[in-house]
């Protein structure tokens, strides 16, 4: 059997993505965080974080 690298650790990529959470959501009321994971609000803002980043290498995301 071929050994293979790592080149994507998903569960570090978890708990960057839940410390980053953490910390936006801190302080907030339960509705405010209720709000924060609207299922329209995290598109905008997970639409807003893939312009950010720059051109894709494959496919596209559509904004519709």
């Amino acid at each position: 059997m071929e050994m293979t690298t790592k080149t994507f650790d998903a569960v570090a990529e978890s708990r960057k993505w839940k410390e980053a959470v953490a910390l936006e959501t801190e302080g907030m009321t339960r509705d405010e965080v209720v709000a924060y994971f609207d299922r329209d609000a995290v598109n905008r803002r997970f639409l807003s974080a893939l312009e950010r980043s720059g051109p894709q290498e494959a496919g596209s995301v559509s904004k519709a």
